[in-house]
């Protein structure tokens, strides 16, 4: 059987597409994850050989990770799978060029700094020179990277987090992503505004899932308290992933607030895509990624002001009657996880 060697900066189970690698490669190949041992609770799945590395210890910890590298991959004939390790990706496939080995790419930098930006998109597209194999999440960031004639467009995915049939009587939101560069102050203005306006506060529920740079998730809720709103917005901090599903059964809208930003516009959102196969319509933000799957029939498109989170809000309260949790989830059936994979599989047993 082939072997499938998987390489992450994250602890396993804590980036998604990764994550569902793994799953649905497990019954067709061994597969070993290696990545940082970061801290979180440890996530395990039968079939997984899962190596977690100590990032203590400063520069050495970058030797000791190289080193599990090198031990895990001594078979001329693994498969090496890369996702995108900054400033390190090049040393890999330099430690072992006659093994078969991808370059998956599933982000351009997201700086706020253009010139810092562009300089970790340079380091990017010069790493990847020295790959014969890559894969990227999307034609518009491949396109963004130079890397349209060489990479293979490997798309996001999603699965069924939630099964339920959603009751559309009440509003109930749901953010689940990072705090870091989303600018989701501007939820709270927006939520602000809209309670001031129609002086339904408490007929609204807003729980945001996830967290930042060290601060940011206590700065949110500072300012969620300044607001006056604390009492209908609920902070969880971060969830694993296999635990999020009684959140998406007790929610019944999905929230995919990305700024408006030239970086961010071609990067496929996640969990637009868990949303609406979870049977939940989507307010989001009108990314050009959103904007292919986003529709009238699952959800509402908006800007990234605190008055268009407002008025997205006002619309799909107007449209709730109008939804059908089945309609939505067809509406992705071809981004299911389980067929991305497929195709991931026929790409990994083709290369050399």
């Amino acid at each position: 059987m082939t072997r499938v060697v998987i390489i992450s900066t994250a602890q396993f189970g804590y980036h998604i597409d990764t994550y569902y690698y793994c799953k649905y490669l497990k019954n067709r190949c061994h597969v070993t994850y290696i990545g940082w041992d970061l801290g979180f609770s440890p996530i395990d799945m039968d079939g997984i050989q899962v190596i977690s590395v100590s990032r203590q210890g400063g520069p050495v910890r970058l030797i000791r990770f190289l080193n599990t590298f090198w031990h895990q991959t001594r078979n001329n004939n693994d498969i090496v799978f890369i996702k995108y390790f900054k400033f390190v990706s090049w040393i890999l496939r330099l430690l072992r060029p006659d093994n078969p080995m991808v370059l998956d790419i599933r982000t351009g930098s997201v700086e706020k700094n253009r010139l810092v930006r562009k300089f970790y998109d340079t380091v990017l597209k010069i790493e990847a020179l020295f790959f014969n194999n890559i894969t990227v999440i999307s034609g518009g960031l491949s396109k963004k990277l130079g890397l349209e004639k060489s990479a293979k467009i490997l798309p996001l995915g999603a699965e069924t987090i939630s099964s339920t049939e959603k009751v559309f009587n009440d509003i109930r939101i749901l953010y689940v992503g990072t705090l870091y560069n989303r600018n989701l102050e501007n939820v709270i203005y927006g939520l602000q505004e809209y309670f001031a306006q129609t002086k339904a506060i408490g007929k609204i529920i807003l729980t945001i899932v996830g967290d930042g740079s060290p601060g940011q998730l206590g700065q949110l809720m500072t300012e969620t308290e300044r607001c006056g709103i604390n009492g209908v917005v609920v902070f969880t901090g971060r969830v694993p992933h296999d635990q999020l599903q009684p959140l998406f059964d007790t929610h019944n809208i999905g929230l995919s607030y990305i700024p408006l930003t030239p970086y961010f516009d071609a990067q496929p959102p996640t969990k637009t895509y868990e949303y609406l196969m979870s049977g939940m319509p989507v307010i989001g933000t009108r990314t050009a990624a959103n904007q292919l799957i986003i529709n009238s029939e699952n959800g509402v498109l908006i800007g990234d002001s605190p008055h268009d989170v407002c008025a997205g809000i006002q619309i799909m309260i107007q449209k709730m009657n109008q939804f059908s949790s089945e309609k939505i989830r067809k509406s992705v059936q071809n981004y299911q996880w389980h067929r991305i994979v497929d195709h991931l599989f026929t790409y990994l047993c083709g290369i050399r």
